[in-house]
């Protein structure tokens, strides 16, 4: 098969165009450009012995196809067409199906905001992306608790206000009970918080909030009050400020891994690692991340900048400029604070010298994946595992897991421990690689380990255990090392161990409150099971539900005779 490819390769033009590796099946597993197709694939075949992601690649592939363009920018295009119509599993592709959410602030006679993944699809100014993705719904509801901009779309007709008016989360335009003008400031306090530049709208406000004060309208002049307040401390929040450019996007590449700096508004407003799934012939890999990144529809700054090389910068700009309607520059220069906000929070620098030190401590190559767990209980109740990861440097809390313990019914770790870890430890023989595991606690907690290990014939799984205070680790081979004699492993295990713990305890809690609070509830006369999930979704906690007030409760829904009830009975 191999040498029916290398003729295919011998027999390819010496054109600008795309390359289509295909299989058996007669799938794309993965699509290239070149200015020369020949030269191109001949480039990939020297690279066979170096990169086994090549060599898999080629032994996978049955047939090589191309396209020949008029030029190579048309080469650019139509490679990225083709790899979002066939989705090659070679190819960059971003994990995310769709780009990252925005809000958008829409173009209507009372705006709205709403979330959108694709920029332009809603008529209206877009503030964005938010990364981790998560944080859009809780500021999407955050503009509308500050700024009571209006929860329905479309505007609807009405005689009569909606429930979301009465928990304060929308002005009701809708039967006019906020002027155009009033509402008008609402909309431009909102931009002014999503872009942060709050000077804009600031003192405009305090005027409004004299003007309410000198006509007795103190509830109103409280909601502006509040939205001053978010104001003020996002400012106070912001670690870097007064950036050289309004708008960027900053890529910082280092090794496999991808850090996106979201600026905005001259400051940072976010921060990301993007997550690939499997790619190949990846000599490309910085061109094909921002093709990927922009080509799913995300918002494309002034400036892009860029900590490597391009091999197409010129086809890029040409691209991301058609695209965004305008001229757009990229840079290979990341500014000092720039660079010193990834050196505070991020430790690209050491991962090299960490690895030298691991394996001259443990004689194995440092893995690329840890997973730390710990037990958290309450003399017997609510006992909890929880198992949290690192990788390639830092924590991957979307990998994180929390385990409820069922079949412990005491005070008793090592069963507990040893449940979690068999739950866990199952899944490990579906893995090609297995992470090293670190557990919390000594030698009895390493044993537990050892003994779920070979209850699953796991020969190659490493456990290591982690001793608090004394900070003495444990090894499965039956050493015992002092941490305190070398600061990077130190750093590297504690940071691990005190997150296992942090995530194990703070689920216990969780439990602790929810059943608590349900517990409570169950006392209380007229209380069923929908309005005790009402109860807890909005309050959490038996504390914040005896701080509402009758009117409060009434308006979530609870009538009004049980909301005395809640009150008469948690006095």
């Amino acid at each position: 098969m191999m040498d029916s490819i290398k003729r295919q390769v011998d027999q390819a033009p010496d054109n600008p165009g795309v390359y289509l590796f295909k299989n058996k099946k007669g799938k794309y597993i993965y699509i290239g450009k070149a200015k020369n197709i020949k030269n191109r694939l001949k480039g990939h075949l020297q690279q066979l012995k170096l990169d086994p992601k090549e060599r898999k690649i080629f032994e996978e592939s049955s047939k090589i196809e191309w396209i020949i363009t008029k030029s190579d920018y048309e080469a650019f295009v139509l490679e990225n067409e083709l790899i979002k119509q066939y989705k090659p599993k070679y190819n960059v592709r971003l994990k995310s199906g769709s780009g990252y959410p925005m809000l958008v602030i829409t173009d209507e006679e009372y705006p709205t905001v709403l979330i959108s993944r694709k920029y332009g699809e809603i008529k209206g100014e877009y503030f964005g992306p938010f990364l981790p993705a998560r944080t859009v719904r809780a500021m999407k509801d955050l503009i509308h608790k500050l700024f009571k901009l209006r929860t329905c779309d479309p505007l609807p007709k009405r005689d009569i206000v909606c429930f979301d008016y009465h928990l304060g989360l929308c002005s009701a335009p809708c039967v006019g009970k906020i002027s155009k003008k009033e509402y008008s400031l609402d909309v431009k306090s909102a931009k002014s918080f999503l872009s942060g530049n709050v000077k804009k709208v600031i003192y405009e406000l305090y005027d409004r909030i004299q003007d309410y004060t000198t006509k007795m309208m103190f509830e109103k002049a409280a909601i502006l009050r509040d939205q001053i307040t978010a104001m003020e401390n996002l400012v106070q929040k912001q670690e870097v400020l007064g950036l050289p450019y309004e708008e960027a996007d900053i890529f910082y590449f280092s090794g496999k891994k991808v850090l996106l700096i979201v600026v905005r508004g001259f400051r940072i407003v976010g921060k990301n690692f993007l997550d690939f799934k499997e790619y190949g012939l990846s000599d490309s890999f910085v061109d094909d991340v921002l093709t990927e990144y922009y080509g799913k529809g995300n918002y494309i700054p002034d400036i892009i900048i860029v900590n490597k090389k391009i091999g197409d910068t010129d086809n890029l700009i040409k691209w991301l400029s058609g695209k965004k309607g305008k001229d757009i520059r990229i840079s290979f220069e990341i500014i000092q604070e720039i660079r010193n906000f990834i050196d505070r929070n991020y430790n690209f620098t050491e991962m090299s010298e960490l690895k030298r030190i691991f394996k001259d401590t443990f004689e194995f190559d440092m893995p690329h994946r840890i997973e730390g767990f710990d037990i958290s209980t309450l003399q017997g109740e609510y006992t909890v595992g929880s198992c949290v990861v690192w990788e390639d440097g830092s924590m991957n809390k979307k990998e994180y897991r929390r385990y409820r313990v069922k079949t412990v019914k005491c005070v008793d770790d090592y069963g507990s421990l040893r449940e979690v870890l068999y739950r866990r430890f199952k899944k490990y023989k579906e893995l090609d690689q297995l992470p090293l595991v670190l557990i919390d606690g000594g030698k009895g907690q390493l044993t537990q380990g050892l003994i779920v290990k070979d209850a699953l014939g796991l020969k190659n799984l490493r456990i290591f255990a982690i001793a608090k205070k004394e900070e003495i680790l444990y090894t499965d081979d039956g050493r015992q090392i002092n941490l305190y004699e070398s600061q990077e492993l130190l750093k590297l295990f504690t940071k691990i161990r005190d997150e296992a713990h942090r995530f194990a305890v703070s689920y216990n809690r969780k439990l602790r409150e929810k059943e608590g609070l349900k517990e409570v509830l169950d006392q209380i006369k007229g209380i069923g099971k929908k309005r005790k999930e009402i109860l807890y979704r909005t309050y959490k906690t038996v504390e914040r539900i005896s701080q509402a007030s009758e009117e409060e409760l009434v308006k979530l829904g609870i009538p009004r005779r049980v909301a005395q009830n809640i009150k008469e009975y948690l006095s």
